[in-house]
């Protein structure tokens, strides 16, 4: 009766897709979000392989096999990739596969599905319009070239370059941001309050039941699992867009990360402030600096295996500096590195830039990582003056 409850809640959610599954794919419940998302009614998905929801090249590469496995060692798997509806299209979403254990034995699994093809759809359209800008100035650089010397055409161009990539980078963070920021208040004020009255109400069922331990027990299962839950939502939307950062500033946001992050990742930091300055930061600087800090400490805990790590926010000569150091394992800077890693390094590059910054990085095989942003200070109220 309780699970019955619980899945009748579940259906209210219509934003976003749930589906369960016991542990050989197979589908036990599927609600209304993932019928509005993929097309199939509950009929005709329950008993049927989760297999149908992935693109032919997912199925053949064993993408649903990897996500259980991996769920099922740690809990959880996150994606991103393209799904297959009823009708043959496609749609990108992101995905969160949760493993379901009753007394320590995997019985199953829980997925939920939010649609991302609008954000794709953007970026697609920020490249074309990249593309479309590139061959307009490619027209009116091979008139330039009549005029001066190849040299000084390379210079152009270079130029060019540099000021349409900034700008495009620039535009795509903003984009990127505003997405975040609705994203993280769709999951608090939509899913997140779903799961805070869910679990409300099976403390309720529970206290009224006397005597029948196997119902008392399968309620404390639900509540485990609701409890999981709620607890990846709101460190999802905290990681997408943290609340604070708008209310509190970046200080407070900063430091109550650190915090989060240590405790996450069993790996004691600290965080330091050293301002002077009694001004709040203008919104462009606190948001970009806590991303560069959010994309040093994730590589910290992908790659350092550090055991101190420290994070300092300061300000000196009309500029604010923050400083994300680790005593792990370290790296070469000059050599190679992979994709993932190389592109957060350039994605802290990029944003350091847009503030008229600079981003250094200190390492050595051994001797631990030092990230250093530095940037000139931009006030609240010059920023309310430049708007």
């Amino acid at each position: 009766m309780s699970e019955r409850r619980f899945k009748q809640l579940m259906e209210k959610v219509t934003n976003f897709a749930i589906i369960f599954k016991d542990t050989n794919g197979i589908i036990e419940e599927w609600n209304v979000g993932a019928e509005n998302l993929f097309g199939w009614t509950r009929e005709e998905a329950v008993g049927s392989s989760i297999q149908m929801i992935y693109t032919p090249q997912d199925r053949a590469n064993g993408e649903s096999e990897r996500e259980m496995g991996t769920a099922a060692v740690e809990g959880k798997a996150e994606d991103e990739r393209w799904h297959m509806c009823n009708d043959g299209s496609l749609f990108y979403a992101s995905g969160l596969l949760h493993a379901i254990y009753e007394e320590a034995v995997l019985t199953g699994f829980v997925k939920i599905v939010r649609d991302l093809t609008e954000r794709v759809s953007l970026e697609a359209a920020l490249q074309d319009a990249k593309s479309l800008m590139a061959e307009k100035l490619e027209e009116k650089t091979g008139e330039f070239n009549q005029t001066f010397k190849v040299l000084t055409l390379e210079a152009a161009r270079h130029e060019r370059d540099n000021i349409l990539h900034s700008a495009l980078v620039r535009r795509v963070m903003i984009t990127q941001e505003d997405e975040r920021k609705r994203i993280a208040r769709d999951l608090h004020d939509h899913f997140g309050q779903k799961l805070t009255a869910l679990r409300l109400r099976m403390a309720g069922f529970k206290a009224g039941i006397d005597g029948d331990t196997e119902i008392r027990n399968e309620f404390e299962d639900l509540e485990t699992l609701a409890n999981d839950l709620d607890s990846d939502v709101s460190f999802l939307a905290w990681e997408l867009r943290p609340a604070t950062i708008d209310e509190l500033g970046l200080e407070t946001t900063l430091d109550n990360f650190v915090d989060e992050w240590s405790q996450q990742f069993e790996v004691p930091a600290e965080f330091n402030l050293a301002r002077h300055a009694k001004k709040r930061l203008a919104s462009v600087l606190e948001i970009n600096l806590y991303r560069i800090a959010q994309e040093a400490l994730n590589n910290i805990a992908k790659y350092a295996k550090a055991s101190n790590v420290t994070v300092t926010l300061t300000d000196m000569d009309h500029s604010v500096a923050l400083i994300v150091k680790d005593d792990g394992v370290g790296f070469d800077p000059d050599e190679e590195r992979g994709e993932e890693r190389g592109l957060g390094l350039v994605g802290m590059g990029e944003r350091a830039a847009i503030l008229q910054g600079r981003l250094e990085i200190e390492s050595a095989i051994g001797k631990g990582t030092t990230v250093r942003v530095r940037v000139p200070a931009l006030y609240e109220e010059a920023e309310s003056a430049a708007g």
